[in-house]
C-alpha cells in the first residue's frame, strides 16, 4: 500500500513538471519617470574659518597669523539672513568639525547650515547678500513634496502599464496573443531623486542654465516593474 502511495504521488509530481514544462509565457521590464515641481527644499551654506590676510594684497601664505573663527563667521551669516527675512527657526546647523590644516598652522573648522524654504526667489537673495568671506559653498540640498507618495504611485502604475504594452506587441509580433499575468517584481524601490544645484543668481545665468536650473528644482521619480504573462 505504501508502495502504491508512493507510485502515485511520484506520478502527480511529474505531472506538475510536464505542465510546468508546458507553460509559455514572456518577461519584460518597463519603465516610467516623471518630473514633480518641489513645494519645499534645504538650501546648505557650508562655512570655514580663514585667514584675514587670504583677502590682503601681496600677502603670502607665511603672513597668514589672523584667522577668523567660525562663531564670528556664522554670527554675520545669521544676520545676512535675518535681513532678508529668513527666520531662525528655519535655520539648523549641521556637520561642525575640523576642515583641514596647513603645516604649521591652526585647523580650520568648517560647518554647514540648512535653510528651509518654499521660494526658489530667496536663492538669489542670499547669494547677493551674504558675505562671500568664509562662505565654501552653497547648494540646494534636498527638495520635497507633500503629494509625493501619490506620484510615485502614479509613476508604479505608469511603469507596469509600459510592461504591459511592451509585451503585447512583442508577442502579437510572433502571432501569439497574451494571456493573464503571472508575476510583478519591482526593480528599484523608492526611487526619487535630483541633482543637487549650485547656488546662482538668475541675473547671472544663460537663457540656457537657467532652463537647466529649472530642471534641478524638480524632484526625478523613475521605477521599474519586472513583469512575467502568459502566452496563449
Amino acid at each position: 500500500m505504501r508502495n502504491k502511495l508512493s507510485l502515485f504521488t511520484l506520478f502527480i509530481l511529474m505531472g506538475f513538471n510536464l505542465l510546468a514544462q508546458d507553460s509559455k509565457y514572456i518577461e519584460v521590464t518597463g519603465s516610467a519617470e516623471m518630473f514633480v515641481e518641489a513645494d519645499e527644499f534645504v538650501f546648505v551654506i557650508g562655512i570655514s574659518e580663514y585667514w584675514i590676510e587670504e583677502f590682503e594684497k601681496k600677502k603670502e601664505f607665511k603672513d597668514y597669523k589672523n584667522k577668523v573663527a567660525i562663531g564670528e563667521i556664522e554670527s554675520q551669516l545669521l544676520k545676512d539672513l535675518k535681513t532678508i527675512g529668513i527666520k531662525k527657526e528655519q535655520i539648523k546647523s549641521t556637520e561642525v568639525g575640523n576642515y583641514w590644516r596647513h603645516q604649521g598652522k591652526e585647523f580650520l573648522v568648517s560647518k554647514k547650515l540648512e535653510i528651509s524654504l518654499t521660494d526658489f526667489s530667496v536663492i538669489n537673495k542670499i547669494v547677493s547678500t551674504v558675505d562671500r568671506k568664509g562662505i565654501k559653498n552653497m547648494y540646494i540640498g534636498e527638495l520635497k513634496n507633500k503629494e509625493l507618495p501619490n506620484f510615485r504611485k502614479d509613476v508604479k502604475k505608469q511603469a507596469l502599464l509600459a510592461a504591459k504594452e511592451k509585451a503585447e506587441y512583442l508577442v502579437e509580433t510572433l502571432g501569439n496573443e497574451l494571456g493573464s499575468i503571472i508575476s510583478i517584481e519591482e526593480i528599484n524601490n523608492d526611487n526619487a531623486y535630483f541633482r543637487p544645484a549650485a547656488a546662482r543668481s538668475n541675473v547671472m545665468m544663460s537663457a540656457g542654465e537657467s532652463a537647466e536650473a529649472d530642471t534641478e528644482k524638480k524632484i526625478k521619480l523613475r521605477y521599474e516593474i519586472r513583469t512575467r504573462f502568459e502566452i496563449k
